[in-house]
């Protein structure tokens, strides 16, 4: 659980992580929803080699109204494109009810060694924070070692 106050925080120390690591970006904003729930959406430019384009990290959460101005998790989607290197990873938490009913999990991965070509549309994966997936995004950042991606078992 979360207050407005808090969640403002959070996102601001999302933000001053991502730039402590030398990323580009407007400055993020929450913002409030017709439904009630409040969320942000931003990418970072990583720095280094801008052609095609440079590695770039998408946060994306929403919150949901509890009780009392408090909000709780509602959703994520986390993302390392990296250009250079023509890969992606991506841990997300969205459209619980299809992912529960077709295939009994809450979260799943994305990965492709290959960006375009993954090996299959989504992964089974374990909860991460903004935290975590921005620590495993910049430790994979620049290595020319592969993602992974053969080591995660497809869902479905």
């Amino acid at each position: 659980m979360a207050t407005l106050v808090e969640l403002r925080q959070y996102l601001g120390t999302l933000a001053t992580i991502l730039w402590n690591y030398g990323a580009t970006f407007p400055v993020p904003t929450l913002d409030n929803y017709e439904t009630g729930e409040v969320g942000f959406e931003f990418a970072a430019a990583l720095p280094g080699a801008v052609s095609p384009e440079p590695a770039e990290i998408k946060l994306v959460e929403i919150w949901v109204p509890a009780r009392h101005g408090d909000f709780h998790p509602g959703g994520y989607l986390y993302d390392f494109v990296e250009h250079p290197l023509n890969r992606r990873m991506a841990f997300h938490r969205h459209d619980e009810a299809y992912f529960v009913r077709e295939f009994g999990v809450v979260v799943h991965e994305h990965c492709e060694e290959r960006l375009k070509q993954p090996k299959c549309n989504h992964c089974f994966g374990l909860p991460v924070n903004a935290y975590e997936a921005i620590r495993r995004f910049v430790s994979l950042w620049g290595q020319p070692a592969a993602l992974g991606c053969a080591g995660l078992r497809c869902i479905g």
